[in-house]
């Protein structure tokens, strides 16, 4: 084993990441530049280095074997410890650039990443932002594997995982929206069983998003509205809301931040407390200053959400 630490290569950590993460020999080929077979000869030495398989190949492609999985673990700790080294020295030489690896769910991605995004962005013109939008539950696993620097997703994406930190932004709430048209939007109040009487446009039955809605008719002993489109695009029930005729819901953030139709109204409903908003990161792994900053605008833009009712984001949406 001690040949392994004396031999191995920053080289070699590199290749094996671009094979497992294209899960093709050929496609990680094509994308370090080397042929085919330079590839499979340097995996194969790679292998006789360690004494073990690192890959099972198929007519399918590649997959880590168990030896596979733990050199991986580390080849990108290390890599990234690497990135991270060379972007803080960039960062001392030149204070105005750099690069910023950020993931985040749908809903923050349309919402306070993009507004945080924005206002970092805003005076440093020499920074680069790579953004990743994430499915809500594949958050976690790819702040794990280190191919972002930091997360923003709701804090059941961290769970109890103890590598994973959760640093809470805000509450994020739900509202109810319609069309300016609609026979509700120019109501003081609405009863939530009067807006159950006309039919929605709503996310996945199984999400997040109406788990929340369902909760709340609960609490008020009604069964979910009558539900006449599912879908995931926030584009498609902005539509649908402009035609005066369904109503949805939408999550706080996205109304305060995002780029919203001007036809919208929120409506005089109360739904609940919200979910925790926050940064999701690496425990144990220092943040470069960049980062230290772009989390310190996104805190900044996050106080601006807690305690808003409909009528105080109708107004902050109507400023804009």
């Amino acid at each position: 084993m001690k040949a392994i630490a004396k031999h191995l290569t920053l080289r070699q950590l590199r290749l094996l990441l671009a094979v497992a993460q294209s899960g093709s020999i050929l496609k990680a080929a094509n994308e370090v530049g080397l042929t085919q077979p330079a590839l499979s000869k340097a995996i194969g030495e790679l292998e006789v280095l360690v004494e073990a398989k690192l890959f099972d190949r198929t007519n399918r492609g590649v997959s880590p074997t168990p030896h596979g999985q733990i050199l991986l673990r580390r080849a990108a700790a290390v890599v990234d410890e690497l990135r991270q080294a060379v972007d803080e020295l960039g960062s001392l030489a030149n204070a105005d650039g750099g690069e910023l690896r950020v993931g985040g769910t749908p809903t923050a991605c349309a919402g306070i990443l993009a507004a945080s995004a924005k206002e970092f962005l805003a005076g440093r013109p020499g920074f680069h932002i790579q953004v990743a939008e994430f499915e809500s539950m594949k958050l976690g696993s790819g702040v794990l594997a280190r191919s972002m620097d930091v997360g923003i997703g709701s804090q059941h994406v961290a769970g109890e995982n103890p590598s994973l930190l959760f640093d809470r932004l805000f509450d994020d709430r739900l509202f109810v929206i319609a069309g300016s048209g609609h026979p509700l939007a120019s109501r003081k109040k609405v009863p939530l069983e009067e807006a159950r009487n006309y039919r929605w446009v709503l996310p996945p039955m199984e999400g997040p998003v109406v788990a929340t809605l369902r909760g709340a008719f609960r609490r008020h002993k009604l069964a979910l509205p009558d539900t006449a489109i599912t879908t995931m695009s926030l584009l498609l029930r902005f539509e649908m809301v402009a035609s005066n005729s369904l109503l949805s819901v939408m999550y706080g953030s996205v109304l305060r931040f995002g780029k919203v139709p001007k036809f919208l109204s929120v409506l005089p409903i109360e739904l609940d407390d919200g979910i925790p908003i926050g940064i999701i990161r690496l425990k144990g792994k220092t943040l470069a200053p960049s980062v230290e900053m772009f989390v310190q605008t996104a805190k900044n833009l996050g106080k601006t959400m807690h305690s808003m009712n409909p009528a105080q984001l109708q107004r902050e949406m109507n400023s804009d």
